[in-house]
Formats: structure tokens, sequence, C-alpha cells
């Protein structure tokens, strides 16, 4: 897997997710934990079997009710934004 170098790269991310994402047998999916940098808690970015992607985030101060589903350009945005973050997660996958 590569780092996310330009937006191009988010599809590669996207097709090798489960190499570096960890498993919830209970929820069926797969799922990063990032920093939420915006409001100081993590982030939860979800690939479930059906492929559909979801982010849940949690803090000190705060638990978003419900995940919120995420597609198309929402979902390349959030992926790019964050970018720094899940290429450190690729090169912690890397170094295991």
């Amino acid at each position: 897997m590569h780092i996310i170098k330009k937006k191009l790269d988010i599809q590669d991310f996207i097709e090798k997710f489960e190499f570096i994402a960890s498993y919830d047998d209970v929820g069926q999916k797969h799922y990063l934990v990032i920093e939420d940098r915006e409001r100081g808690g993590k982030s939860t970015l979800m690939k479930y079997s059906d492929s559909q992607w979801s982010l849940h985030g949690k803090g000190l101060n705060y638990c978003d009710h419900d995940e919120q589903s995420l597609v198309g350009n929402d979902f390349v945005d959030f992926i790019w934004k964050n970018r720094s973050l899940f290429n450190r997660k690729i090169k912690e996958a890397v170094l295991r």
C-alpha cells in the first residue's frame, strides 16, 4: 500500500483498507481509529462487509449519536483531509 500523496492514491487506500484495519467480528466490519483534530477525540472509519463506509466520533465531551454514512466526495474529502493520520496508520502496518 502506498502512502497518500495525491487524491489518486486514495483509491489504493480504499482497495487495501482491510490490510491495515482491525476487524470487529461482532459488527462484521473493518475499522481504523484516528485522532479527531477538530473535536479533540477519536474518529473511527469503518468498512462493512457490504462495502458501505461510515464514520463515528467520540471524545471526552462528545459522542456522535449514530454512525455517519460516507459516500462519494464526502468520503474522498474526509480521507484527503486526514491523509497524514491515515499515512501514519499505513506506515505502522508496514512496520508490523
